[in-house]
């Protein structure tokens, strides 16, 4: 008797060993036979096994990887969102050093976009906040992860633990409020 598995990759094994593609559309219907004996398969109530469970520790790579993506997607200080990739937080530490020093009249680029641009006169007042609110950000977000890797560890199935939400507000996520609005 024949059986199939799922896989999280895009395909079902067919009796234990043979891969079937799965990708099937309008445009570009599958053709392959070993595709349509399991379509025919399903339509006769053919019930495909699961897949195997998502392991723990690849869960937790894509925590890390949410916690690492989330890094830089900047900081808010009053009304704007600044950068936080490497090179921004290098120059903007920069200007804090520079504290009373910095040249007047220095026009900083935001990541808010309403209007696109929106520059802000850099100050050492800005510069030290920029500074802290990205050590906080830092803090919040590495604090989130290992929140979502506690909760995940502890789940029945860490395969299927959600970890997309729980996250410090990001410029993403104001954007994404603000365009459903």
């Amino acid at each position: 008797m024949t059986s199939y598995k799922l896989t999280r990759e895009g395909y079902v094994i067919r009796d234990g060993s043979v891969k079937v593609p799965t990708g099937d559309t309008p445009a570009y219907p599958n053709a392959n036979p070993d595709f349509l004996a399991y379509k025919d398969w399903l339509t006769a109530g053919g019930v495909p096994e699961p897949a195997d469970p998502l392991p723990a520790a690849e869960v937790w790579e894509r925590i890390k990887a949410e916690r690492d993506r989330r890094k830089y997607l900047g900081v808010k200080v009053g009304a704007h969102w600044f950068h936080s990739d490497d090179a921004s937080r290098i120059q903007q530490m920069s200007l804090m050093l520079m504290g009373q020093a910095m040249p007047a009249g220095i026009q900083w680029k935001t990541l808010t976009s309403t209007p696109p641009p929106v520059f802000v006169a850099m100050t050492p007042a800005l510069a030290v906040a920029i500074f802290n609110a990205t050590a906080a950000s830092d803090m919040a977000v590495f604090a989130a992860a290992e929140a979502h890797r506690v909760a995940m560890e502890a789940s029945d199935d860490p395969g299927a633990y959600d970890f997309t939400s729980g996250w410090p507000v990001s410029v993403e996520d104001e954007l994404h409020t603000v365009h459903r609005d």
